[in-house]
């Protein structure tokens, strides 16, 4: 019997050991045996066509097949540049999803079930196990689904026109969201216990489906990591001069959404991903051009994912309402400091710095306040500035962001909203080490993923001394239940500042805002914050013109703080 135990495990990590057949309302599918011989996955499962029809448009429904549909191929990148280099990679029809289900699972007694959406600031990234296998949710009871959706051009180009109306990505995560509640019972998934959890972007796009009434219904608890609806470089301000500027690289001038749209649609999405250029310091969430949701404009027969500025749908109630947990890094800026300065910086410009997100009336206010912003992060007497920055970038790129959104939920609140503060610095915080921060205390940017999935682009020995940590991660149950891995209780709160359950070596808990840095921020975006998104009509017609892009929404600048 040793023997037979031994032989099963060398084939089972040497030979893809087929899954059972399981029918969906495709056909039937077959997927493999994981490594451990204790989960199935399946792997580049499709939920959605694009083809000609579609480019830019919500996603067909998925294809249909005859015989068993051996789902073990995970080709599925969406197309990006791979890794930020000038290399393209992926293809438009990359709506594909992967399940992995604990061999234990049964139709007859569904599993809750959890959905990742990846972050990439919508134009890179993936939901495969090349970044993020799911396979350690399935040791404690969950299925878990990983899956892909446009990105960059082919999933945010927003025109306000029948044929390119906007947030197609988004409109692809409904669709998963929508094949996930009609199939997963047939992987033993519950329909009705379906947790929707992301980072980063995957965050923002969270955040903006608990906003939206075409995700309503489709899941019931929702974790939004270090993202939230209303980030600076979550929504597309103006999304014609977006569009506008990317044409230019091919030598046309135009604002007209129609002349736009007949540009763009001719050009492959190698040649469109290889136009966008990036100034020096302002790449990834500082560029200054970025294909990402917008606030679409309503057009007959397309049903939008969000019309209206989010804070507006927040402030009315008019949302998703589930159990929440929110929280973020402690050191986020790292990674993106990396990309835009390296890990030394002798000098910092905060006019460089203040977003589009932010409209002043005239150049002496908007020098007012990046002198406010200059004073509170720099210190002129440090002669490496970089960690300066990296708390600007930590503050309004994320922090700032999630406290507006969380101060709104938490006053119209009907389910419990739990905070967490992930600062712990161990061997699998990856994108701290990737930065070249590696002395660096805290947690970077994305740092929290890789000790709840693994990454197959890397070896991870060790895993092996972060078991603890690891453990925790993928047990921590919001509940005032305590064990000998959470040996804290980790409560609810709606206070104006929030007790959060710190993740470190040993666990805490303490108030979750800065506020210094808050009330500096709350200031500014208070007076200052942009009104103008998505598209404006004038004299019945669409926008032609830089002056009429915008659309007024009933959005409050004056936004406050319970207790400032």
């Amino acid at each position: 019997m040793k023997w037979v135990a031994l032989v099963t495990v060398i084939a089972v990590g040497l030979v893809q050991l087929p899954s059972p057949v399981v029918r969906i309302r495709s056909g039937l599918l077959r997927g493999t045996l994981g490594t451990n011989g204790r989960f199935y996955q399946f792997l580049g499962v499709p939920y959605g066509t694009v083809d000609d029809r579609n480019r830019f448009q919500a996603p067909l429904p998925p294809p249909t097949w005859d015989g068993v549909y051996d789902a073990i191929n995970e080709n599925t990148w969406c197309p990006q540049r791979f890794q930020g280099s000038i290399i393209t990679i992926g293809q438009p029809d990359c709506l594909k999803l992967n399940i992995y289900a604990p061999t234990t699972a049964k139709p007859d007694s569904p599993i809750p079930v959890m959905v990742f959406i990846h972050g990439g600031c919508f134009f890179e990234g993936v939901g495969s196990r090349f970044l993020y296998s799911g396979e350690y949710f399935t040791d404690h009871g969950v299925i878990f689904v990983g899956i892909n959706y446009r990105l960059n051009i082919e999933g945010f180009l927003c025109l306000g026109i029948q044929q390119a109306p906007g947030n197609a990505g988004l409109k692809d995560q409904i669709a998963a969201l929508k094949w996930i509640k009609e199939n997963i019972k047939s992987f033993g998934g519950d329909p009705d216990n379906v947790t929707l959890f992301g980072e980063s972007a995957g965050a923002v796009s969270t955040s903006l489906l608990l906003l939206s009434p075409l995700a309503k219904g489709l899941f019931h608890k929702a974790i939004l990591q270090s993202g939230s609806s209303v980030v600076p470089w979550g929504i597309q301000h103006d999304p014609i001069r977006t569009a506008s500027s990317l044409v230019k690289e091919f030598g046309y001038n135009t604002k007209d959404p129609y002349e736009l749209y007949d540009i763009i649609s001719k050009k492959s999405h190698d040649e469109l991903i290889r136009a966008i250029k990036y100034v020096k310091s302002k790449t990834w969430i500082t560029a200054d051009n970025l294909f990402v949701p917008c606030i679409e404009k309503e057009l007959d027969g397309i049903e939008p994912i969000i019309s209206r500025f989010p804070l507006d749908v927040i402030e009315s109630s008019n949302y998703t309402k589930v159990p929440l947990i929110v929280g973020y890094n402690d050191m986020e800026g790292l990674f993106f400091v990396s990309k835009d300065f390296g890990t030394s910086l002798k000098e910092a410009d905060a006019r460089e710095l203040i977003k589009r997100d932010l409209l002043f009336p005239n150049k002496l206010e908007r020098d007012v306040v990046a002198e406010q912003i200059q004073r509170h992060y720099f210190s002129v007497s440090k002669k490496d500035l970089v960690f300066d920055m990296v708390n600007l970038y930590s503050d309004l790129h994320f922090k700032f962001p999630s406290v507006i959104e969380s101060e709104l939920y938490a006053k119209n609140a009907e389910h419990p909203i739990y905070y967490y503060l992930f600062k712990y610095g161990g061997a699998m915080n990856i994108p701290k080490f990737i930065s070249l921060f590696f002395g660096a205390g805290g947690a970077a940017h994305a740092d929290e993923l890789f000790y709840m999935m693994r990454p197959f682009i890397l070896p991870t020995p060790q895993r092996a001394t972060e078991h603890v940590m690891m453990e925790r991660m993928l047990t921590f149950d919001p509940t005032p239940k305590t064990s000998e891995i959470l040996p804290l209780k980790w409560e609810p709160s709606r206070e104006w500042n929030p007790r959060a359950l710190v993740i470190d070596e040993h666990l805490t808990t303490a108030p979750l805002w800065h506020m210094p840095s808050i009330r500096l921020w709350n200031e500014t975006y208070s007076k200052y914050r942009r009104k103008d998104y998505g598209f404006k009509v004038k004299n019945g017609g669409d926008c032609l013109t830089e002056t009429c892009v915008g659309r007024r929404t009933n959005s409050s600048t004056s936004f406050k703080l319970s207790n400032p």
